[in-house]
């Protein structure tokens, strides 16, 4: 089953052996002697047993991740299938820097954050990864931290976040603040237009200036307006719509 397979990411993406997540649940639950072992463990892994709530619940705490994001996997479906392997390779790529900004983060150290935007990618991750005192730093980082770059970093992450609270405050701060608008509307444009990042800000700033490429932007733009892992991705790409509309069908 594909929790297995989830277990397993967020376990090497700490660097823990299966035995150093048996101990870490062992602690957890206060049961030495009850806890799964290694083998135990290693069966989750391998998908020949589905742990029970009290292990989901157990493993959420010791991972630090929302236990929404385990329970879904462990009733996984066709349906939703694609996403569980869109964020194990996301976890197997960007884990290892994901799991860095994590503890700086529950540490309430916003340096790492503050040097340079980070990808798409690594906010997925962090955001799986991210407690509720994490979320905590993130939002009033979002909201008052001195740089634009730490601020549309935690916008960013927050924006990850399956939360419809989360999303409101992040496209409040996308509404309200022209810096982090612009760095996280470059940073959309870029990604989901497969351009480099300075003309990604020329289409940001002069939309007018692309009247010929529109219908190729909008098709693009529109796709990501339904993006179910990014509130911000989805207001931007709406803005760049609303921009892009009247130039559709001009030569």
């Amino acid at each position: 089953m594909p929790i297995g397979q989830l277990i397993r990411d967020l376990r090497g993406a700490r660097g823990w052996t299966q035995n150093k997540l048996a101990d870490q649940l062992s602690i957890a639950a206060g049961e030495p002697n009850g806890a799964p072992g290694r083998d135990a463990v290693k069966r989750w892994e391998a998908g020949k047993v589905i742990p029970g709530d009290h292990w989901l619940r157990q493993l959420a705490h010791v991972f630090n991740v929302p236990i929404e994001n385990l329970k879904s996997e462990a009733t996984l479906d066709h349906v939703n299938r694609r996403n569980f392997i869109g964020l194990s390779a996301l976890v197997a790529a960007h884990g290892h820097i994901a799991s860095q900004m994590v503890a700086s983060i529950a540490g309430r150290d916003s340096g790492p954050l503050a040097l340079s935007q980070t990808t798409h990618g690594t906010d997925i991750v962090i955001a799986s990864m991210a407690d509720r005192a994490s979320v905590s730093h993130l939002t009033r980082w979002m909201r008052d931290a001195g740089t634009s770059v730490l601020r549309v970093n935690a916008a960013g992450i927050l924006a990850k976040l399956p939360s419809q609270d989360h999303a409101a405050k992040v496209t409040d701060v996308l509404t309200h603040d022209d810096e982090v608008r612009h760095l996280y509307m470059t940073a959309v444009t870029s990604r989901v237009c497969a351009v480099d990042w300075t003309t990604a800000g020329r289409i940001v700033t002069t939309p007018g200036a692309y009247a010929s490429q529109a219908p190729f932007l909008a098709g693009r733009f529109a796709q990501e307006a339904v993006n179910p892992r990014d509130a911000g991705a989805r207001w931007c790409s709406s803005v760049m719509l609303r921009e892009l509309s009247p130039m559709i069908g001009w030569s």
